[in-house]
């Protein structure tokens, strides 16, 4: 199986074909969803492989460049029937009412009709005699005004436990915070299993996640295996660069499980940035501070193998010192890194030049440094260094400002493995000057 993806300020998407015989099957959708998928046959297996190479050009062509398969991100795991089923028993077994609950949801799921409103009966008079032992003090209380509590949280339930929760307000709530449903949550024996969680906005205007990062990072999610902070649509909903991320590596001591963390806005910092199971790790920024680019560098985390970083512009808090990557480039603490997205950063020449000369660069299976300012100096650094990405399966330097006498070099010595997409034009104000800008930065 091959895998593509498209990532712009408006859209993150992705597209796999993987070919069988004489016929191939497609999946595509949002990155973070299962997508829809689709098979077609032909009369031969030589006729299925020379259609896959045609669609795939297709998608290279509309600026999708191809990613390790394996850096795509596990979904959440599920526990099967036959497991909660055990579980019931053994907590029944040990007197605990949250067996009987397991087993009656299950009862209670499965059944229609009369039959539906019995279980239902049953569900309410234990959640009456031991609401608190269930859901916590907290949890409950918010769940005692469900109209209130709908207009911060959806929760996905499995079985009477919480499975997964999006948490997030519009102009005007009137419902509970964001930070007090998160509170109630992280302390909620209901919560104890939750694989996924995305926070949206916390506010009206000036949204800060620091106080989200502390409460995650206090404990209680322990199989949360799936994070977004920041889901929010701008310049629609708030601009990126008006939004505070805070320091996400406050959270990391608190989620064991974690394997994707994904985070959008300013002011990002990473201290002690280590995790023993992350393996996809986003940042999308209109300006990644010093801070966050050198905790980065130097995190420690030894499964993961995609990294996806908007850099940004000092206009809106990014850094333009190279040196606050220093230590990524000959990084030992990033064993199992393979695909390396070091995206809209106005320091984009500076940045190829480094990774061009670099140890990682050998380890990596596919390298994004689109949306960025690159221009000439960027271009010949990996003109020059040729050799040293032959092994790519992908670059992507789509939506720079590479100039045309740059771009027929760079496709003979590279071939396939660039990704060209669309190169920009610079902006011309009459004042003497040409002004680059990042994809995205306010």
């Amino acid at each position: 199986m091959r895998r593509f993806e498209f990532k712009d300020s408006r859209s993150y998407k992705f597209w796999e074909i993987e070919v069988e015989g004489s016929s191939y099957t497609v999946r595509y959708g949002k990155v973070g969803t299962k997508g829809s998928s689709s098979s077609k046959s032909f009369a031969s297996g030589d006729k299925a492989a020379a259609e896959a190479d045609k669609q795939i050009r297709k998608k290279l062509g509309k600026g999708y460049a191809e990613v390790t398969v394996e850096s795509a991100a596990p979904a959440p795991s599920k526990a099967t029937v036959s497991d909660w089923r055990v579980r019931a028993d053994e907590l029944q077994a040990a007197g605990d009412p949250w067996g009987e609950r397991i087993s009656v949801f299950m009862e209670w799921e499965a059944a229609k009709g009369a039959g539906k409103r019995k279980f239902k009966k049953r569900l309410d008079e234990l959640d009456a005699a031991h609401g608190d032992h269930f859901y916590g003090e907290a949890l409950r209380e918010l769940l005692a005004d469900k109209s209130a509590l709908e207009l911060t949280a959806r929760f996905d339930w499995a079985h009477g436990y919480i499975e997964a929760a999006r948490l997030r307000v519009t102009y005007g709530h009137k419902g509970p915070s964001v930070e007090q449903v998160l509170a109630a949550l992280v302390a909620s024996p209901a919560a104890k299993p939750m694989k996924k969680l995305v926070i949206g906005r916390i506010a009206d205007y000036s949204d800060d996640y620091s106080e989200c990062l502390g409460l995650l990072g206090g404990g209680g999610l322990d199989e949360l295996e799936d994070l977004f902070v920041g889901d929010f649509d701008y310049p629609e909903d708030t601009e990126i660069s008006w939004v505070t991320v805070g320091d996400l590596g406050r959270a990391l001591p608190g989620l064991p499980a974690l394997t994707t963390l994904r985070a959008r806005g300013g002011g990002v910092a990473m201290s002690t940035f280590e995790h023993a199971k992350l393996r996809r790790f986003e940042v999308e920024s209109g300006g990644l501070p010093g801070v966050g680019l050198r905790g980065f560098a130097e995190a420690k985390l030894p499964e993961l193998v995609h990294v996806s970083l908007w850099l940004g512009t000092d206009d809106y808090g990014g850094s333009t010192d190279i040196g606050d990557l220093a230590a990524l480039w000959s990084s030992t603490s990033l064993p199992k890194l393979r695909h390396l997205g070091l995206q809209n950063s106005i320091m984009q020449d500076q940045v190829a030049a480094a990774l061009a000369t670099s140890e990682l660069l050998a380890q990596l299976s596919s390298v994004d440094l689109s949306m960025g300012t690159m221009r000439e100096l960027g271009a010949k650094a990996i003109r020059d260094n040729a050799g040293r990405f032959a092994d790519l399966k992908s670059l992507n330097l789509d939506r720079n400002f590479i100039p045309w006498d740059y771009r027929a070099p760079l496709r003979e010595a590279l071939g396939e493995t660039l990704q060209w997409g669309r190169q920009r034009s610079p902006e011309d104000w009459g004042d003497g000057e040409l002004h680059y800008y990042t994809s995205v930065s306010e």
